[in-house]
Parts: structure tokens; sequence; C-alpha cells
């Protein structure tokens, strides 16, 4: 969804299936089984990494994720909960921290607590302000991983200042590359420095037609054909680069317990960055630009973790 309001934000996804409910069994998403996310869960699953996923609000009684929930922001209404209206943040959700129970999914991190801030309404509309106000909220309520699964083709100093603030804060913003399929520039605000960029591939391992590449990416993640939560209780098959971020994210949220159980800080984007590209697969035909590529570190590939 793309606005022609210069402060205004798009979702990159595509939205293809939704399914009712899972009660008799749980689906585990591809993205998790071929990686072997599984077998890191005797040891890390999230637990007390708090992570604030700015979106369009989540479905806060989902049966995957309502155990998984903290005290959330609306940006757009102050006096009500941030109830998911789009059905993108709870997606979102639950690709991070969808619980390990014997239904519907379960997400990378599944003890990980989302922290649910509402910046975008029904119809997708948000404006950067809400945005950099969510971000400063989530930095000053504890959150230690920030997910934002939006962007724009144009920066804001009020929201580069916002993440700036959330890191002196000990908050990291993880963010989606954008969906138009540009090879050499990436969306706002996975653009600055100060973040974590995420663009997606598929099931083969290659980059996908849809994900913008360029040289401020950091890492490609699983983002085509996505099965998480939804609202009202049911699940949903989703593409695009929202869909890859909260894969990166849950991903970070298991280093940032080994982290934390270890007094091992992280606190910027390049502490992440700088543990998580030892475990990195090349992605094939990367496109370099002197000396540096387009596809970032690689595909963040979790058979390689060793924390």
């Amino acid at each position: 969804m793309f606005f022609s309001r210069k402060d205004s934000f798009l979702f990159p996804y595509v939205k293809e299936d939704i399914y009712s409910n899972f009660s008799d069994r749980q689906q585990i998403p591809w993205s998790i089984s071929q990686y072997n996310i599984p077998r890191l869960w005797g040891k890390y699953t999230g637990q007390n990494v708090v992570i604030a996923v700015i979106d369009s609000g989540c479905e806060l009684n989902h049966p995957d994720l309502r155990g998984n929930y903290i005290e959330g922001y609306n940006t757009i209404n102050k006096n009500k909960d941030p109830l998911d209206e789009n059905g993108h943040g709870t997606h979102v959700a639950g690709t991070i921290a969808a619980v390990n129970n014997s239904q519907g999914v379960v997400g990378v991190a599944p003890d990980a607590k989302i922290m649910p801030i509402k910046v975008f309404d029904k119809s997708g509309a948000g404006s950067t302000a809400n945005v950099a106000s969510a971000v400063e909220w989530a930095g000053k309520n504890g959150a230690d991983i920030i997910c934002m699964s939006l962007g724009s083709k144009h920066g804001s100093r009020h929201l580069e200042k916002a993440i700036m603030g959330a890191l002196n804060r000990g908050a990291v913003c993880f963010c989606a590359a954008g969906n138009s399929g540009e090879k050499t520039d990436i969306l706002y605000p996975a653009k600055f420095e100060l973040t974590v960029s995420t663009g997606a591939i598929d099931i083969n391992q290659n980059r996908t037609l849809f994900s913008c590449s360029g040289e401020e990416l950091d890492f490609l993640a699983p983002g085509a054909d996505i099965l998480s939560t939804m609202m009202n209780g049911r699940y949903a098959v989703m593409s695009g680069t929202s869909m890859a971020n909260p894969y990166v994210v849950g991903c970070a949220a298991l280093l940032c317990e080994w982290a934390k159980k270890h007094r091992i800080k992280l606190t910027t984007a390049n502490d992440y960055i700088e543990y998580l590209k030892k475990y990195t697969t090349p992605l094939k035909n990367a496109k370099y630009k002197n000396n540096k590529s387009y596809e970032g570190h690689g595909i963040l590939d979790p058979r390689k973790f060793n924390f």
C-alpha cells in the first residue's frame, strides 16, 4: 500500500490465504522447520525478552498469542487498546512469538513477550508522527527489540531521533526493506544506519522478486508464503518483507535471551549485526558494488546458531 502524503507509511506485504483455526493440530511454518529452529528451544525460547511490534495492533484474544502479550499502546486513540483491525500486526506478532502449544502455529521465539503498539488504522493509513511516538513509547517502557514491518520512501528526522532515543534506552529497531522490488535501494526506516534491515527469500533460498535490495540491507530471511496468526482466531499465509522482518526479530530474541543470561549487552543495531552475521548463508548470484553486497550479509541461517 502506497500513500501519497509524504509523512505516511506503507505495509510491505501481500495477503494471500486465510484459514480457520487448527485446533486439532499444530502447523509448523516452513520457515521454522526448514531452518531447524525447534532444536534451539531446549535452551532458548525468547524468555524475558520484550519485543515491541509497531504495526496495526494485534488480536489480543488470539489463542496462539494472548499468553505472550504485555501492556501496549494505541497512538491513534490513547484511550483504547491496540486492537488489530487490519490483520498485518497480528501476522507479524505470530511469526515472532506464537506460543508452542498443541494448536495453530508456533513462532521463532515462542516465550518472548509482545508489546503491541498500534500506529495504523483499518485501511493501513498511518503517519510518521505516530510511528515516532510509538518508538519513543517502546523505548521508555522496557522494549528490548522494536519490530517495524513498515516503510516509506521518505526519511524523517523526527523518526530518526526517536530511534536514537530508543537506542539510548537499550531498544534496537529491526525494519522491513520494502516490497517494490527495487534492486539498489531500500525504504526508511530500514535505510537508517541505526536499524537492522531485512529483505525476503523464498523456500528455495532465492531472493523474492518483490524484495528490495541495496547497500544498506543487512540480512535476508524467509518472507514468501509464511503461515502465521490472523484476526478472529484465524491463520493466514502472507508474503512480503514484512514477514521476513519478524523472523529476524524472533532470531534476535533468542540471541538477546542468551546475551542476558551471559551478561552481554546488545544495545545497538551493530551489536546484533556483528553476532548474527556469523550465522549466514551467502545468497546465490548476489549483486555487489564496490565489493559491498546489495543483499547484506546473506541469508540468516539459524541452523548455524551455536550460542
